[in-house]
């Protein structure tokens, strides 16, 4: 089955805003010298780095701190680096995800999922250096597509494209 994607329901926006002032909530509590400044991956990176060296978080707080930092990590590529949100249903089920260059090569990115795998592995400050090769592999696939005559309507795709963000 290919991933087919649905626009945000309303529920879903609300969503994404939630998690996203839970973030700066969780910033303000793991990383005190960023409290009261705009959110940024860096700080991010600070307050997860901190978190996973607590003490053994309930499994309510890990599932409320990956879907908080996942989604501010999300909102970042929408905001920086020309992503969209969308609801991206395959045979796996559905799930909130991330979309560059949608009908050329829809690099999609599953922000929550992103952040639980570096949980799972206990890896800290992959945030903001995640962005930068995220955002510099989404714009060097664009000029490539550019290069090789555009959008065709998403009819053909390079066949190295679903391969591009797997394992990031």
């Amino acid at each position: 089955m290919a991933v087919e994607f649905e626009e945000l329901r309303d529920s879903e926006v609300l969503w994404i805003k939630d998690q996203t002032e839970a973030a700066v909530g969780f910033v303000d509590k793991y990383s005190p010298g960023d409290a009261g400044q705009p959110l940024t991956l860096d700080a991010l990176d600070r307050a997860f780095s901190v978190w996973l060296i607590s003490e053994s978080p309930e499994t309510d707080e890990v599932n409320a701190v990956i879907n908080a930092v996942g989604i501010a990590f999300g909102s970042f590529l929408v905001r920086d680096a020309g992503f969209s949100w969308t609801v991206a249903t395959d045979e796996h089920g559905c799930e909130m995800a991330v979309l560059a260059l949608p009908g050329q090569a829809d690099v999609l990115v599953y922000p929550a999922n992103f952040v639980a795998k570096r949980w799972e592995r206990r890896e800290a400050s992959f945030l903001a250096a995640s962005f930068a090769k995220i955002d510099n592999e989404t714009k060097n696939l664009a000029e490539k597509l550019r290069q090789a005559g555009g959008d065709d309507g998403g009819n053909s795709r390079p066949p190295w494209w679903k391969r591009l963000f797997k394992g990031v």
